[in-house]
């Protein structure tokens, strides 16, 4: 169950020096019986495709900004979810944000046009999870990380904005974000974005804190 396999990459998030990011927008994904709205409130992560040992990048292109947000209450849910790293019980809560597909403006860069919009959950359970170590090299170079508790999980979602709509285009890759080790940028980075919500958005990029792993959702109910 590689990047490749499931067409959507491994990311190393970073957190950012925090942007206001005031705005909603109407999500609809695998556990929602109708669109629901989230209030954006900040962009405060940026993830980057990473290959995790040795392992090929599926879509050098592929980036997310992460805008944290609100919405109204959800019932919790147990979700089965399985990656590379084995078969994880969760439970989520109600969503906490939105990851958006962002361009990193640099030379010969793209749009990741064929990269879903995700919603992020904020997990209140999970199984006792075998700490892992992974060699990841990204855009700011080598890293040697520790997996530590999973902490969110996201899913793709259909969005809407002002008039504009966002269909699912892989609905079978799912996310699982581990907390990892911290791993400071040896240099404060300014990288340069664009998307939806941000033209040409300067952010400060600073500490690696999380691993995003894709992988399947087995199955879910109600907790």
């Amino acid at each position: 169950m590689t990047a490749a396999d499931l067409r959507l990459d491994y990311f190393q998030i970073y957190e950012v020096g925090t942007k206001v990011a005031a705005g909603d927008v109407l999500v609809r994904g695998q556990f929602d019986s109708r669109r629901v709205k989230m209030h954006l409130l900040v962009l405060d992560h940026f993830a980057t495709p990473v290959s995790k040992n040795g392992e090929p990048i599926h879509d050098r292109h592929a980036h997310f900004a992460w805008y944290s947000g609100v919405q109204p209450p959800e019932p919790k849910r147990a979700v089965r979810v399985q990656n590379q790293f084995g078969t994880f019980r969760i439970c989520i809560a109600s969503g906490q944000g939105l990851l958006v597909p962002t361009q990193k403006i640099e030379e010969g860069s793209q749009y990741p046009d064929a990269l879903d919009h995700y919603k992020v959950y904020r997990l209140v359970e999970v199984d006792i999870v075998q700490k892992t170590r992974a060699n990841l090299r990204d855009q700011f170079g080598p890293s040697r990380v520790r997996l530590l508790a999973p902490l969110y999980f996201a899913v793709p979602v259909e969005k809407r904005h002002d008039t504009k709509e966002f269909t699912v285009q892989n609905d079978r890759a799912h996310l699982l974000l581990f907390a990892t080790n911290t791993l400071d940028v040896e240099e404060t980075t300014k990288v340069n974005i664009w998307n939806q919500f941000d033209k040409r958005k300067s952010i400060d990029v600073l500490r690696g804190v999380m691993l995003a792993v894709p992988g399947v959702k087995k199955d879910w109910k109600l907790a």
